[in-house]
């Protein structure tokens, strides 16, 4: 039976093989990121302030009324705080090359029923 210790241990390594496999292809070839990942892509950096999701969108200085384009905009780290803040005079167009991000996107406004979001498909 294996131990929690070695359980962590061989996720941690599987996880740093897969970024460094990840961080060489994509130098060589412009890779999107695979949807599957999209909860690492979610996540705030912890190790620096301003890739916070907040704080990008602090110096954005987003107004309500605004009509605002995410290009690339993922699994949509920035895009419903943004709906929020434009409320529905405003408008989100999130845009990305991946269907999956949208649809993911786009179930993630559904759950917290925003509806001034559109989705461009750039792929």
């Amino acid at each position: 039976m294996m131990t929690p210790i070695f359980l962590i241990l061989g996720i941690t390594i599987i996880g740093v093989l897969v970024s460094i496999v990840w961080r060489f292809s994509s130098h060589r070839h412009e890779l999107p990121c695979p949807a599957w990942l999209h909860t690492l892509v979610e996540m705030d950096n912890p190790f620096t302030k301003v890739h916070h999701a907040g704080e990008i969108i602090r110096l954005l200085d987003v107004q309500s009324g605004m009509k605002v384009l995410d290009a690339g905009c993922g699994p949509g780290r920035l895009v419903l705080p943004l709906a929020q803040i434009v409320g529905n005079q405003g408008e989100i167009t999130a845009m990305d090359i991946q269907h999956e991000m949208l649809n993911r996107v786009g179930e993630k406004a559904r759950a917290v029923n925003l509806n001034n979001i559109r989705f461009l498909n750039a792929g």
